[in-house]
């Protein structure tokens, strides 16, 4: 999804259930890399961005556990950052106008399904200066410049419906999008609509695949059918998702209008305040943070 940068900056550098093909067609559909899939397609990670220097130092484990690493961000032979975890990697984007692209660094938690950080940093008021922190769990981020205007908004795919009721491999994505708005990052989905509505409509797609009249498919269902209308919400369409559900599907499935009166308000609680609720602002010199009152390595 990335694309590249303007002259002005030229440092810029078996799946649902019972339902093995709905699956298999909701992974190729997903233009945004969980993180197995992230590991294999790291961006090379600059040895220099501006006044910093970037070193990548790979700390071997016993074993064949994969090694851990921690990229350090030097000025001159001072040590202004230090980001440590698994498959740590950095790149160039441009997430603001003016001065150079943005450093953004992405680390790995370890483990089957999580979790994935990325720490976004900006030197263009003359010193390091973190925009955001984006705890993305078991999903990722792309960078697109969805408007023409040389900056890039970030992508964001959500795992907010991962496990709710069923199981990972069911799981439905949320489609939504953050971008500089003058001041920060914020989120800008309603500007791009048509993403999270493009996700609710594969995900409609896939609800009317399943059969309806058989209980055994009935985890891939509603987590179809919910996919769909988180997806709408965020487009602004959630009472047209709602009435579709309602007209459309709950007369094939009694199971489905039984469940949703129990599941629809919490559904809506996890949709709304995506993507903002993911991100926060930390000048912290090291992470994962040792404690919340350090803040030197």
């Amino acid at each position: 999804m990335t694309r590249g940068a303007p002259n002005r900056r030229k440092n810029a550098g078996n799946t649902v259930g019972r339902l093995g093909l709905v699956g298999l067609l909701l992974s190729a559909a997903c233009t945004l890399s969980r993180p197995a899939d992230a590991q294999a397609t790291a961006p090379v990670t600059p040895k220099s961005w501006g006044r910093y220097t970037l070193k990548l130092s790979p700390s071997p484990t016993a074993g064949t556990q994969v090694g851990s690493q921690t990229l350090t961000l030097l000025d001159g032979k001072k040590v202004v950052l230090k980001v440590s975890g698994f498959f740590v990697s950095a790149e160039l984007q441009l997430l603001r106008p003016g001065g150079l692209p943005e450093l953004v660094v992405s680390s790995f938690s370890g483990g089957a399904h999580c979790c994935t950080t990325y720490l976004i940093y900006t030197q263009d008021n003359g010193r390091l200066e973190n925009m955001g922190i984006l705890d993305m769990g078991n999903y990722g981020v792309g960078f697109q410049d969805l408007n023409g205007d040389g900056n890039k908004e970030v992508i964001v795919q959500s795992d907010n419906l991962a496990y709710y009721d069923w199981s990972y491999a069911e799981s439905p994505d949320l489609k939504t999008v953050l971008g500089w708005d003058g001041l920060r990052l914020a989120d800008r989905t309603r500007f791009y609509a048509y993403l999270p509505a493009q996700n609710a409509a594969y995900y409609l797609k896939q609800a009317r695949e399943v059969p309806t009249t058989d209980a055994t498919y009935f985890d891939s269902l509603k987590s179809m059918v919910s996919g769909y209308f988180g997806n709408l919400i965020l487009a602004g369409k959630g009472v047209e998702a709602e009435k579709l559900i309602m007209d459309q599907f709950f007369p094939r499935s009694p199971l489905l209008k039984a469940w949703w009166p129990k599941h629809r308000n919490e559904l809506i609680g996890l949709t709304y305040g995506q993507p903002e609720a993911r991100i926060t602002v930390s000048n912290t010199a090291v992470w994962p943070k040792p404690d919340e009152n350090t803040d030197s390595p």
